[in-house]
């Protein structure tokens, strides 16, 4: 049947998050395609739905609710209306969606329903019937080709068995989301400031565990005439953060630094998050990052080499540390990226690569259990590798041949661990010197944090971030029985001015916090490199009792002496 001139089509996408970084970006790049399509204008809405597993409705709601939820509010937007509706399916949504376009088909026959996205490509043939067609790869033209199809009363039989594949798509040719409006009423943008800044696609590595892994290694750009653009609509929309998608941004070192010259001449009021190889890194491109507000997120993965053999990232550990060392060195903010439940990875191995990691003072340490994800180099291997994982979604490993379930276990709670302790309670300046009079590993130091938070029941509901005093709360704690079992809390004093001084400076930098803090030590001392030796700053420095009011200020975190 052909559609009427009161055709909707419904982009819909569900996000895990509400926060600057859970933006329906590919959704978006959908419903802008479809707007800027010549042949569909005046025919068809379009509407992008986004929606959030952590907006008050969904949050408490099982599956089969929150699949209630998203069916009604496509039902309130179509208003009786012929309906096209195009599901966003991640890891995240897929169990929820399918759900929701089996409802739909049984309340509203008629509507036509697709879905694309990572897990549909990843599946291809294997996807749920739930969906009628499969739009697999970037999306864009097959979609146009659909929703064009539907209109014109045209459209064939399902495709469910196949799906339809898009092509690579010609970058330079696709209208942006950003510049015509479609991402601006967005959560991310109304309420979080937060951008997603596509750059490119492609990668031009082979690590198996990444839906890149079986790709053709040929990485694409947008023009940097439209990046330019999308600066100066960041700015005049009073974005404050960017996330940039490109996997591999310094893969191209004369592009990274045309576009961080860009950044510097036209948006130094955004922080910039970008994801780079640290084997790529050199002096100039250093200095380039140092110059603008940014953060890098880096892969190591392992310090396991026949775990990033078996994954096809192989690195060299010495050459690792030298370019972290030029980060430290120009003091750019950086975190670190590590896996566990790898091929050829133990408990041990595991421990040695968080040992390391944190060697490297990074200021935030994420840490994930491997997913097999379906389409992946690595999905394909898993039986020749004797992965065990789970086959629903996220697809995390469950035992591997000398990786047991109880040691998964274990290294998930060191996992969260370290997250609380280090990353939550942003710990990088202070906490290899905490260790030294302890004379332990980090590794072993957490899982007895690990234990102390279990013992005390102070863990977290699932999900719930701490503030960053409620974490600095646990920290004293644990650092106050850590030192009186060791019988070193003489120590305390010093270390606990250490501690709280600098996460006041961070609660200033970070939530614009003023705090006023009682220390034993004169809080230029504190600051000074000396204290960064607990021992000889206890047995050197004068205590005297300070009064410090920590404020921010335009240029950062300040203070001064009461």
């Amino acid at each position: 049947m052909k559609a009427s001139n009161t055709a909707l089509a419904i982009v819909v996408s569900l996000q895990v998050h509400s926060s600057w970084q859970a933006l329906p970006l590919g959704a978006g790049c959908i419903a802008s395609a479809l707007r800027a399509d010549a042949a569909l204008s005046g025919r068809c809405e379009v509407v992008l739905l986004d929606l959030s597993l952590e907006q008050d409705d969904f949050i408490a709601a099982d599956t089969d609710a929150r699949a209630r939820l998203v069916v009604d509010r496509v039902r309130s937007l179509s208003s009786g209306r012929h309906c096209f509706v195009a599901f966003s399916v991640y890891v995240w949504n897929r169990t929820i969606f399918e759900r929701s376009a089996t409802i739909l088909r049984q309340e509203i026959p008629e509507a036509v329903i697709c879905a694309g996205g990572p897990e549909i490509t990843a599946l291809a043939a294997g996807s749920p019937t739930a969906f009628e067609y499969l739009v697999l790869g970037e999306g864009e033209s097959s979609t146009r080709a659909l929703l064009r199809s539907w209109l014109d009363g045209t459209l064939v039989k399902p495709l469910r068995n196949s799906g339809i594949r898009s092509p690579a798509e010609p970058l330079a040719e696709l209208p942006s989301p950003w510049l015509d409006g479609t991402l601006d009423n967005t959560e991310a943008v109304l309420l979080h400031r937060g951008a997603l800044w596509e750059l490119s696609r492609g990668c031009p590595y082979s690590c198996s565990y990444c839906y890149e892994s079986k790709g053709d290694k040929k990485v694409r750009t947008y023009p940097l005439e439209r990046l330019e653009s999308e600066l100066e609509y960041f700015m005049k929309k009073g974005i404050e953060r960017v996330f940039v998608l490109d996997p591999t941004y310094n893969a191209n070192k004369k592009r990274a630094l045309e576009i961080l010259k860009l950044i510097k001449q036209k948006a130094l009021n955004i922080h910039f998050n970008f994801e780079v190889r640290a084997e790529l890194l050199d002096r100039e491109l250093v200095a380039a990052f140092s110059e603008i507000p940014c953060s890098l997120q880096i892969g190591l993965q392992s310090s396991n080499p026949q775990a990033l053999a078996a994954v096809g990232r192989p690195s060299d550990l010495k050459q690792f540390s030298k370019k972290i060392a030029l980060l430290n060195e120009s003091g750019v903010v950086f975190g670190l990226d590590v896996m566990y439940g790898l091929p050829c990875d133990t408990l041990a191995t595991f421990r040695d690569s968080l040992d390391y990691a944190l060697s490297l003072y990074p200021n935030n340490l994420e840490l994930f259990r491997l997913s097999v994800l379906p389409g992946t180099a690595l999905y394909e291997d898993a039986a020749r590798l004797s992965l065990v994982f789970n086959p629903e979604p996220p697809y995390q490993v469950v035992s591997l041949p000398a990786f047991s379930a109880e040691d998964l276990a274990r290294a998930e709670a060191l996992a969260r661990a370290c997250d609380i302790f280090y990353t939550q309670g942003r710990a990088v300046t202070w906490f290899l010197s905490a260790l030294a009079p302890l004379k332990q590993r980090p590794s072993r130091f957490l899982t007895e944090f690990d234990r102390f938070l279990q013992d005390r029941k102070k863990y977290p509901r699932n999900g719930v971030v701490l503030s960053h005093q409620e974490a600095e709360d646990l920290q004293l704690a644990f650092l106050d029985q850590a030192y009186h079992q060791k019988k070193i809390a003489h120590l305390l004093p010093a270390l606990y001015d250490i501690v709280r001084f600098n996460g006041a400076l961070t609660r200033a930098l970070a939530e614009g916090e003023e705090s006023t803090l009682d220390l034993s030590y004169h809080g230029e001392d504190l600051l000074g490199p000396e204290s960064m030796d607990v021992v000889w700053f206890t047995e050197n420095a004068c205590m005297e009792h300070c009064t410090v009011r920590v404020f921010p200020t335009a240029d950062g975190p300040d203070f001064e002496i009461l």
